[in-house]
């Protein structure tokens, strides 16, 4: 009767402990995700302010290039 007893109670702390490891590897993966969605975001948003200071200096360098021609006429 006692293992019985015994055996219930280790299978339920064990059960117990295993849905807490869970919890913990669950709750830190969720973090990580966080983490890594908001570094996407802000490597977007980099990557937007190069492309638009790429077409900023583009617009500029044909500006003046057409000036130059135009000068030369």
């Amino acid at each position: 009767m006692w293992e019985w007893i015994l055996g219930a109670v280790l299978g339920f702390v064990s059960e117990l402990l295993r849905s807490l490891y869970r919890d913990q590897v669950t709750s830190k993966a969720l973090r990580e995700a966080g983490r890594l969605e908001q570094e996407n975001s802000q490597l977007k948003e980099q990557a937007r302010a190069r492309d638009e200071a790429q077409s900023i200096k583009d617009r500029i360098n044909a500006e003046t290039d057409l000036g130059a021609v135009i000068d030369g006429l």
